[in-house]
């Protein structure tokens, strides 16, 4: 398959990282949500750079051209509910409790985070022609599932979040929250299970690590996207303490690869 549409957002997945991308475990730093109206990558690049040098007669006796490299991308996330959890796991301004220590609202925090993040995945909708291919044998009703796909998309790693300006009027208040993309290095393969292993569907984790380069990854998938956190609060997020035995996040003693299906994360907690 080489081309899809890209339709739709259907839930949006935040995870607490930190400064290098790697997932930090934590009884608030995972939140799985369909309250979003947009979410923009806008690239930010280093011009092409023209190289000359004139002769002594004023014509150009060497001439070359650097290529344009992309620095990063500028995101902008816009929220159409006000959900405080995630406000300040973006922006790391605290939370507003009332009397029986329930989050109502957030403080403004002047500072910007520059330490730690949060890693983006969007899932998105559309039918491409190549979803459903002619079946040829029965082993397509071995493991039939729903027969959609979806469009996934991970954005490398997010920080120096800010919020938009807040305007109250006669219509519907979004928040926006504005941010630069990272390389992820240590989010590997992932903690999460999000792109089939076999023609069987079985969900597992990214076939390959992420890296030290990208700023993005992008591609189709047959895994259905999480269910939205009970609660819209974030939720514990585990790693070291889930990927335990032979249960590797980036491998082992002895060059043991890491494991292909993520362990489930805590009961109770949501997607």
């Amino acid at each position: 398959m080489s081309t899809f549409p890209l339709l739709k957002g259907t839930r949006l997945r935040a995870t607490r990282i930190n400064s290098c991308g790697l997932p930090i475990a934590g009884p608030a730093n995972r939140l799985v949500t369909d309250a979003f109206v947009t979410v923009t990558l806008t690239a930010e690049r280093k011009d092409a750079n023209e190289i000359e040098q004139e002769n002594a007669e004023g014509k150009v006796c060497v001439a070359d051209r650097t290529p344009p490299v992309i620095k990063r991308y500028n995101v902008d996330v816009e929220l159409c509910d006000v959900n405080t959890g995630l406000i300040t796991m973006f922006w790391g301004c605290p939370q507003v409790l009332n009397w029986a220590g329930d989050p109502v609202g957030v403080r403004d925090e002047p500072n910007v985070d520059t330490e730690f993040g949060v890693a983006i995945e969007v899932w998105t909708g559309g039918r491409a022609e190549e979803d459903c291919p002619p079946p040829e044998t029965d082993d397509v009703f071995t493991n039939p599932g729903s027969g959609r796909q979806y469009g996934y998309l991970l954005f490398g790693g997010i920080e120096w979040w800010v919020s938009s300006d807040l305007q109250v009027q006669a219509d519907v208040t979004t928040v926006t929250l504005s941010g630069i993309t990272i390389p992820m290095v240590h989010w590997g393969r992932g903690p999460y299970n999000v792109v089939a292993l076999d023609a069987a569907n079985t969900p597992g984790r990214l076939l390959t690590p992420f890296g030290k380069d990208p700023h993005y990854h992008l591609e189709r998938t047959p895994i259905s996207p999480p269910e939205v956190t009970p609660g819209a609060e974030p939720v514990e997020l585990a790693v070291a303490s889930i990927f335990t035995g032979t249960d590797y996040y980036f491998g082992g003693p002895g060059g043991q690869p890491p494991t292909d299906v993520a362990p489930d994360q805590p009961s109770g907690s949501g997607s």
